[in-house]
């Protein structure tokens, strides 16, 4: 694909597990990461204001890199880290090309990591942060399915994730809209556009 194809907003354009086998069309890369039931796949279909991103009640359906083409970069969805029904072979072979990602890939520019409000980050969490810090990356946390607390829980979980995180958390909800355009605007920021 040349760099001057034109994809429709959102077209899955590449499903890759090898490094050799993705985009070389050196557009921007954003990167988005987290647990496989923290509403990745949901957050993604909200930013681009249609489903691109298969959804479903079944932990761990991501087993790719899907690469979806925006205007000049990609949105990647990576495959989620924790539970996946797979053998862990296969796991195995996804969590290695995840990371094979993440230390290489020249053209990725930001991570969104997305996070259960509801819960402190585990090691897997602060491994991507620490990660991203390394990198030097534009790195945010999307705190998911904020529709499922009251203004108090709301609060009490933002001041938490926020003095657990060294970068910038946002309160989200895929359902009711809430903090999309607010991560909209921070990718803006790179100068890619929805």
């Amino acid at each position: 694909m040349k760099s001057g194809a034109t994809h429709g907003k959102g077209t899955l354009v590449k499903s890759a597990l090898d490094i050799g086998d993705m985009p070389k069309n050196g557009w921007s890369e954003v990167a988005f990461l987290g647990r496989s039931n923290a509403g990745k796949s949901s957050l993604i279909n909200a930013l681009v204001g249609r489903k691109i991103a298969h959804t479903s009640g079944t932990p761990g359906r991501t087993q790719r890199i899907h690469f979806y083409a925006m205007p000049s970069w990609y949105i990647v969805d990576l495959p989620g880290f924790g539970y996946a029904r797979v053998s862990k072979m296969e796991r195995a072979q996804f969590g290695q090309a995840v990371d094979t990602y993440l230390q290489e890939r020249q053209p990725l520019v930001a991570a969104i990591l997305i996070q259960d409000v509801r819960r402190d980050p585990e090691d897997e969490e602060r491994m991507v942060v620490q990660w991203a810090l390394e990198r030097n990356l534009l790195f945010l946390v999307a705190a998911s399915k904020i529709d499922r607390l009251n203004q108090r829980e709301k609060r009490e979980r933002e001041e938490r994730l926020k003095s657990l995180y060294p970068c910038p958390v946002y309160l989200v909800s895929s359902r009711t809209r809430e903090g999309v355009d607010a991560i909209k605007q921070a990718i803006g920021g790179l100068g890619l556009q929805f």
